[in-house]
């Protein structure tokens, strides 16, 4: 079973003039092997696998990897995100990448008030965007706690229930009180990750990966 994520975990060795920091990034994990970025450029591999461009996989479970970069043993998950940099020096960091899907879109695992969901993330919608599927299994009361409204979707102006959301979380960034719509029927397929929550962070595009970080 794939679990695409594509949520990144940043891993940077101590840096020092002579050699750049190197990033590896957990994109899914495919049954026995692991879908990871490395400086770039996809590897999928096993705990059978050589040494590849300095990454070794020593354990894959269910939504996390142990790896081995460059001698130094890290842990990967699915949905979190840490950085260490500097010499001896381990920071905690808040930025999260996202890569492009096989359909050219930017798709993310996060959670809505703790509940796992898949995220499309689209900086034109104005808001966090769920379809009334979505919301029955959030347990997202909308008729009874939202605000009626219209918005206009693909196949023309659907009934919409404003909501507000206790908590909205990807990787390791996480927001409260989210403003967020629920539109009746079965659309939006996958929940849009709209600009209620990406206007709170800084956004990066670089070729294919998008980076999130919070704004200090």
């Amino acid at each position: 079973m794939i679990l695409s994520a594509f949520v990144g975990v940043c891993v940077a060795e101590p840096q020092d003039e002579r050699k750049p920091a190197r990033q590896v990034v957990l994109q899914g994990i495919l049954g026995s092997k692991a879908l990871l970025l490395v400086d770039g450029q996809r590897q999928m591999m096993s705990i059978r696998d050589t040494v590849k461009q300095g990454v070794r996989v020593l354990r894959i479970a269910e939504e996390q990897v142990d790896v081995e970069i460059d001698g130094k043993r890290r842990r990967l998950h699915l949905g979190g995100s840490h950085s260490v940099t500097g010499r001896y020096k381990v920071r905690e960091s808040t930025e999260v990448i996202i890569a492009k899907n096989n359909h050219g879109m930017y798709s993310t695992a996060g959670s809505i008030n703790g509940l796992p969901i898949s995220f499309l993330v689209d900086t034109g919608a104005t808001s966090v965007a769920m379809s009334a599927r979505h919301a029955k299994r959030l347990a997202i009361d909308f008729r009874v706690t939202g605000e009626p409204t219209f918005v206009r979707t693909a196949s023309g102006v659907s009934k919409a229930y404003r909501v507000t959301l206790d908590k909205v979380t990807v990787g390791g960034i996480a927001q409260h009180n989210v403003r967020a719509v629920v539109i009746d029927g079965n659309y939006p397929e996958q929940a849009l990750l709209g600009m209620s929550f990406l206007g709170q962070l800084e956004i990066q595009r670089d070729g294919n990966i998008m980076r999130l970080k919070q704004k200090f």
